[in-house]
């Protein structure tokens, strides 16, 4: 509590002096002859009445100077954390194999024993001394660009993984390109060509058990795809033309058969018009190895997605007649096929084929351009 003769200063101004007097909450401080009234909430005590300061010598009331000073002194900064260093950055292990770059694209299975219902993760494998800036793409639904999938770095003798994909998924990669620059981060290195490679992927090796193996680089089977072998491009497989070959080996039978004419007759000026009917069995037994874990929406995609895919591999073979086996069954198959025939290839012809050698079991397509159609 402030009573007289307290010698006060200011704590919100500058300056101080001697109470003289108080009035309740109000203070009469006297500085240089003038009295102040102020709150007693904002003076501080700095001398008692009737106590006498320890310095000798001439005393100042209140030493406004000293005060100015502990005000503008500035506070101790705080000592500066000194930088941690960047971690050096692993040392590569380099082997002569590595100097030829080996790149793997591989399909790997969450759950082996039922493949109609799996996950396959997309792993990309850098078998070699260099690091491989990539981009992962995807060819558009319309044909017409590229999608990226992923794009980063993928280290010397890595395994990177790039996507994961269910079944009802698959059709959006059958398109795939890998596109990469090979190099060294820390010492001189062989130039190597950038790298741009496409692949078609086989969609029904995907329900196939005996095409997942184990190999090079993985504990598990899995789908492999070579990109790369020692720095060269693999040939790409072909697929499975037996059906085309047998029908050219035919037709060079059958011409060989026929007479010289001076005149081209009009089945000549069309060879695929002598081509004999080719046979789909759509069975399941006959399109794949084991229908375990499969659902029958499962097998019928499967079932559709070769028809699609015959007829468009055999879309400009104008007069081309193809037969469906579908069998009797309860006509689920037969009347999806003829669904997607209708709605896809709109200017073939569809009829059933031949009672005495397929009962009601088989449908025949015969390949038309829209303008030859009636």
């Amino acid at each position: 509590m402030i009573k007289t003769g307290d010698t006060v200063r200011y704590l919100n101004a500058v300056g101080g002096g001697i109470v003289t007097r108080t009035e309740g909450k109000i203070v009469y401080v006297e500085e240089n002859g003038f009295e102040t009234p102020v709150l007693a909430s904002e003076v501080v005590v700095v001398l008692p009445a009737g106590h006498q300061s320890d310095i000798p010598g001439h005393k100042k009331m209140f030493d406004q100077e000293a005060f100015d000073a502990g005000r503008s002194r500035t506070a101790p900064q705080p000592e500066k954390a000194a930088p941690v260093p960047d971690p050096l950055p692993e040392k590569v292990e380099e082997t002569p194999h590595g100097e030829k770059i080996n790149l793997q694209l591989a399909f790997e299975p969450d759950n082996l024993k039922n493949l109609a219902k799996a996950r396959f993760n997309a792993v990309l494998v850098n078998d070699s001394n260099y690091f491989l800036d990539f981009t992962f793409l995807r060819r558009a639904a319309d044909e017409r660009g590229w999608s990226v999938v992923f794009r980063g770095t993928c280290a010397p003798n890595e395994l990177i993984d790039l996507a994961s994909y269910t079944h009802e998924d698959l059709p959006s990669i059958e398109k795939v390109a890998i596109q990469a620059v090979p190099y060294k981060r820390d010492r001189e290195f062989t130039l190597k060509n950038p790298v741009s490679i496409r692949r078609r992927l086989d969609l029904t090796k995907f329900y196939k058990l005996h095409c997942f193996r184990q190999g090079l680089y993985f504990e598990t089977p899995v789908l492999e795809m070579q990109l790369l072998s020692d720095d060269l491009q693999p040939r790409e497989e072909e697929p499975d033309r037996t059906a085309e070959t047998l029908s050219a080996k035919f037709n060079v039978a059958l011409a060989r058969q026929e007479k010289p004419k001076k005149k081209k007759s009009p089945a000549a000026e069309n060879p695929h018009k002598l081509l004999p009917p080719i046979e789909i069995d759509l069975h399941a037994g006959e399109l794949l190895d084991t229908t375990a874990g499969l659902s029958p929406a499962d097998i019928l995609n499967l079932q559709l997605d070769t028809v699609r895919k015959t007829m468009k591999s055999h879309s400009r073979r104008i007069g081309q007649k193809i037969i469906f086996i579908h069998g009797k069954g309860e006509g689920v198959l037969r009347k999806s096929l003829l669904a997607l025939l209708r709605k896809e290839f709109p200017s073939a012809e569809i009829q059933d084929a031949s009672f005495q050698e397929y009962g009601f079991g088989a449908t025949l397509v015969t390949i038309h351009t829209p303008k030859e159609k009636k």
